[in-house]
This record gives structure tokens, C-alpha cells and sequence, in this order.
């Protein structure tokens, strides 16, 4: 058994004001800091760092440190130290975050138990997001499959060394993100074995004000998908079709795909955002089949669709539509029976033409239980925009549950399959459309029934439905709550 359990590898760019906790926690290691050894690539900072990695050095001949010109991105120092260590296993840290005091014994521990090749040790985002799916359970002797591994591609992990070098795993040098990726994904499938230790924070990952975090980055498209097209080349070369592969790709379709035309997307450059939609799309037809998203929201199976059709500015729109997350009721009116209403809906949604499998309702959901009503929707047709709606409700006919006295909030339901989402639907300013709050009567049963429109304190629309009864009481209650003041 090599004398050393854990060689601990740390890229440092101008990361002077972390690293002594960054450090801190991996000489107070359970395991010991003499069975570990430390290899620190200075990636030619400007900050101090060098001279207080230099000072460390001195003090614990366990950590040593080397010198380079900046490269620009953590994957070239990262295969530097890599060359250099000795350790049964290799784990690769980031300056700016710290381990948890356990973490070499617990995932040590589980690697000799089950002869794991890669252990996923849980880590804990501090004001950022991590991967929770992979650490929802310990794992012995788990694989690609049952470890959910794909969800956690960051290189905080443990390897066995000597599956790094059978297998001649690097990382991407010189690119800004998405780098671990070419290393991660062979190493699992290469791996006799993964484990998970799910319950003990082994990692901490950080966000650090003024710290220049590559992950809250924008890569430059060509780049970065150069390198996802090797990744998911690697996960067809392993995989046979069918449900498994398909269980692998959704997280490129989901995360590296479709996830770079979310909210930020209509700030990019034209010629950015151009690259983007064209780069995916060729990604989308040669390794995504559309089954592969089925299991995704509306949006984002809209989202594919429209990339795979190269609709810049219908991508453009349906991301600014997910900035708000609302629809408006633009008009209004009673009809002249007064036993219905009509209701268009304005989103921020635009398309000049609606994705096929896209379908809208209007949705009554009692306050309260939750209880709902589905109400079919029609084209405003004239000039308004595709994803404009419009419907008419007619109260008599929504059945008894809705007659019955109470408030029920309108939502919109946008469905693609299976998946729906619901947008609250609100009345915009501060006036209702013209005749909307107007109270109308009908008659349920032999019950006379009293039906208005109303909005919430946030400006959700609501339908209040009560009887002459609930009428009275709610009049008494407002006296008495005035009286009382």
C-alpha cells in the first residue's frame, strides 16, 4: 500500500484570501495529515498567493507546491499534479473551498470497503447550488446507473490513482468550464465500482464575493461544446439505445443544452446567442433524441423544440416569459346574460407560431384544498401573438364544486404531454379591467348565488363565489372588525 492514503490536488489563481482555510481543513484531517500529501499548482498568481503557499510549504513538508505561468484555466495544473502524485487515491480540491474534517475517512473508508474505484463524497453548496440527487443515499458498489453520478460532474471527488492512469485521464487544459467533464465521465464508466457517501458534508463549495468563479461564467460557445460533443460521444460509446442511454443524456439535454437559454439568455450578444442556438441544435440532432426530454417541464420541451427548429427570437421570448412567470387579464367583460365572462390572457410569451405540442387552459384552484376545475381556452385570433389566450367562463356549467361559496385563484396551465406548469394569472396596475369587479347573480339550484372577480394582496386573480348567506356574514365580519378597531 503506497505510504501516502490521499494525494490532494489544488489549482490557485489569485485565491490568497481562502486558501489558509482551504488548507486548515485538509492538514486537520481525521485520516492525518501524514498520510496525506498536498500538490499545489500556483497558476501564476498575482495576489500573494504564491509566497503564502510557499510559507505553508515550510511548515508542513507534506504540501508542496509548484510554480507556472497562468494557463488561463484549472485543467492544465490540475494535469500537472496528477504527473507528480503518489497517492492510493487522488481528490481535487478548489482554493476557495474547504473539506469537511471526516471527508478522507469516511470516503477512504467506503473506496477499500467496496472496492470503489470513485467515491462521490456529498457536498454542501454555501450560497451556491450543488448536486443533491446523487446524495439522497449511501451507495456501495454502485455504478454510473444507480449512483446517479451524471448529476454531479464537478471534480471534487475521489479517484483510485491507478484507474487514472490505466485509463490516461486528463482534464481539458485551456478551457473555462465544463473542463472536469472529459476526466469525470470515462472515469465512471471505467470504474469497477462507485460509491456515495451521502451522510456527511465531505465538501464545501463556496461563493465568494469578488471571487471569480469560472461556473458563473459565460464559455465561449465553440469551445464548450466542442468538449460536451466528446462527453456525450463517450456516453454513447458506452451505452446500448434505450431507456439507460436515454437516462444519461437527459442531464446534457437538460443542464448544457437546454439550460443555457434560460433567464440570462436575451442579455448575450446577437452573435453569442446565434452561435448558441446553432451549436445546440446540431447537439440536440446527433446525440438527443426528443424522448429523452419527455420527462422535462412544458417550457423546456418547448425550449428543445424550438432549438431544434433554430427559432432565435421564439427562444429569446420564452426566456423573457420565464423572467416573470405571470399572464395578464388584458379585458374583461360580463356577457349580457350575466351568467358568464370573457378573459383574455397577455403573457410575455411571444411566438409567431405556437410549438405543436404546446397546449394552454385556464385553471380554477380552491383556496384552501387545492380542489380544481380545468376550463378549455380558444385563439384570440386577429393580430395578437400566438401564445395569447383567451376563454369564456360560464359558472353554471363548471359544476357543482365551483357554486359552492369560496374564492378559487385562475391560473394558466401550459401542458406538453404529461408535464404542465401553471402561471398565475393577475390583473396588472392598480384598477380591475373595466366590469370586472361588477357583482353578478345566479342561481344555483334554488340557491341564489352572487359571483364577482377579485385579486389577492399580490395581485392574483381570483373568482369569489358565494350566496346571500356568506354575503351577510361577510358584511357582519367587516363591521365587526371595524367596530372592534
Amino acid at each position: 500500500m503506497p505510504e501516502k492514503w490521499v494525494s490532494v490536488i489544488i489549482p490557485v489563481y489569485n485565491a490568497v484570501d481562502y486558501l489558509d482555510e482551504c488548507l486548515e481543513s485538509v492538514v486537520h484531517q481525521t485520516i492525518g495529515i501524514d498520510r496525506i500529501e498536498v500538490v499545489v499548482v500556483n497558476d501564476g498568481s498575482t495576489d500573494g498567493s504564491a509566497e503564502l503557499l510557499d510559507s505553508w510549504a515550510v511548515r508542513h513538508p507534506e504540501i508542496r507546491v509548484l510554480h507556472q505561468a497562468n494557463s488561463g484555466a484549472p485543467g492544465g495544473p490540475r494535469n500537472r499534479a496528477i504527473d507528480v502524485a503518489t497517492g492510493e487515491f487522488l481528490f481535487f480540491a478548489d482554493p476557495d473551498d474547504y473539506l469537511g474534517t471526516e471527508a478522507f475517512e469516511r470516503m477512504v473508508g467506503a473506496a477499500r470497503r467496496d472496492d470503489s474505484d470513485v467515491v462521490l463524497g456529498r457536498i454542501r453548496g454555501v450560497g451556491r447550488s450543488a448536486a443533491a440527487g446523487p446524495f439522497r443515499q449511501n451507495v456501495a458498489r454502485g455504478d454510473i446507473y444507480s449512483t446517479k453520478a451524471v448529476w454531479s460532474l464537478t471534480a471534487h471527488k475521489l479517484f483510485r490513482r491507478s484507474l487514472v492512469a490505466e485509463h490516461g485521464l486528463r482534464f481539458a487544459e485551456g478551457v473555462r468550464l465544463a473542463e472536469e467533464q472529459i476526466f469525470i465521465v470515462p472515469a465512471y464508466f471505467a470504474a469497477r465500482a462507485i460509491s456515495v457517501v451521502a451522510d456527511y458534508d465531505c465538501y464545501y463549495l463556496m461563493k465568494r464575493e469578488g471571487f471569480a468563479h469560472l461556473t458563473q461564467q459565460g464559455p465561449d460557445p465553440e469551445h464548450f461544446y466542442a468538449g460536451i460533443r466528446k462527453v456525450l460521444q463517450t456516453v454513447v460509446e458506452n451505452t446500448e439505445p434505450g431507456p439507460r442511454r436515454n437516462s444519461l443524456l437527459l442531464r446534457w439535454g437538460q443542464v448544457e443544452i437546454l439550460g443555457k437559454f434560460g433567464r440570462s439568455f436575451p442579455r448575450w450578444p446577437a452573435d453569442q446567442q446565434k452561435a448558441y442556438v446553432r451549436l445546440a441544435a446540431e447537439l440536440l440532432e446527433d446525440f438527443i433524441p426528443e424522448e429523452v426530454l419527455a420527462p422535462l417541464s412544458p417550457l423546456d420541451q418547448t425550449r428543445g423544440q424550438l432549438l431544434r427548429r433554430g427559432q432565435l427570437d421564439e427562444l429569446i421570448a420564452l426566456a423573457r416569459f420565464e423572467q416573470s412567470d405571470w399572464a395578464d387579464i388584458t379585458e374583461m367583460a360580463w356577457l349580457p346574460d350575466n351568467l358568464r365572462f370573457t378573459a383574455t390572457l397577455r403573457t410575455r410569451l411571444r411566438a409567431t407560431s405556437r410549438p405543436g405540442k404546446l397546449e394552454h387552459h385556464f385553471v380554477l384552484q380552491r383556496v384552501g384544498d387545492g380542489h380544481e376545475v380545468v376550463v378549455p381556452t380558444t385563439d384570440p385570433g386577429g393580430v395578437e401573438p400566438a401564445l395569447t389566450f383567451r376563454t369564456v367562463f360560464d359558472v353554471r356549467h363548471l359544476g357543482t364544486e365551483v357554486r359552492r361559496p369560496g374564492a378559487w385563484r385562475m391560473l394558466l396551465r401550459l401542458s406538453y404531454g404529461e408535464q404542465f406548469e401553471d402561471v398565475p394569472v393577475r390583473f396588472p396596475g392598480t384598477k380591475l379591467p373595466a366590469g370586472a369587479a361588477g357583482r353578478r347573480r345566479l342561481r344555483s339550484g334554488l340557491r341564489p348565488m352572487l359571483v364577482w372577480l377579485s385579486r389577492d394582496p399580490e395581485s392574483r386573480a381570483e373568482l369569489i363565489v358565494t350566496n346571500w348567506r356568506g354575503l351577510a356574514g361577510m358584511v357582519r365580519r367587516k363591521v365587526r372588525n371595524r367596530l372592534s378597531r
